[in-house]
């Protein structure tokens, strides 16, 4: 019964880095899952663009059949990803990819039932960026992660030439990869 959202109008233009901040069930998420269309606004209006091909990484986790390999999950979304730093761009196979993330040649042919509850949360992180979206909304990519994925996903952000919208409580991970531009999710109450 009480409006998360009102009066709300922006354009997104590529290279957009948006932090999307405010306390825990304010509406981050439901702004997000209208813009994705699994939530319906009351009113107003969502325009996209033909080209966005988006990424969407969820709170509620990856969903997988317990027996499949961690390389061919991967591989369902694409055999490899163009990734740019510093001005170049190169191909990297998906097993490489994973690799960059943690997950060695051995790990690799793990089953997805066997995966620790961080790995599954990570192997969709992964799964969500090897899609190679041009709007990559992330809920929540922090959580779980250890140091060295989370500056490997930081590296990958900074690089990334899309528009993206990232939901987290991480206020140097924010920080570093917004560029101090917000959406604040304010409360009414005192």
């Amino acid at each position: 019964d009480k409006p998360l959202i009102k009066d709300f109008s922006y354009t997104f233009k590529k290279g957009d880095k948006i932090a999307i901040i405010g306390h825990n069930g304010c509406g981050k998420t439901t702004l997000l899952n209208i813009l994705m269309d699994k939530e319906k606004q009351d009113s107003g209006t969502i325009i996209k663009g033909e080209t966005i091909n988006f990424g969407y990484y969820q709170q509620k986790g990856l969903q997988e059949e317990a027996s499949k390999r961690v390389i061919d999950i991967i591989k369902d979304e694409a055999e490899s990803i163009t990734i740019q730093n510093e001005g170049k761009k190169y191909d990297m196979s998906a097993s490489s990819f994973l690799e960059k993330f943690g997950f060695n040649k051995d790990m690799q042919f793990h089953q997805y039932g066997l995966l620790s509850g961080g790995e599954k949360r990570r192997l969709y992180l992964l799964k969500t960026l090897i899609k190679n979206p041009n709007f990559l909304i992330l809920d929540e990519p922090t959580n779980d992660l250890d140091i060295y994925s989370l500056l490997t996903l930081e590296e990958f952000l900074t690089n990334y030439k899309g528009c993206l919208l990232l939901v987290s409580h991480d206020k140097r991970f924010i920080e570093n990869i917004s560029q101090h531009h917000y959406f604040v999710f304010e409360s009414d109450e005192p």
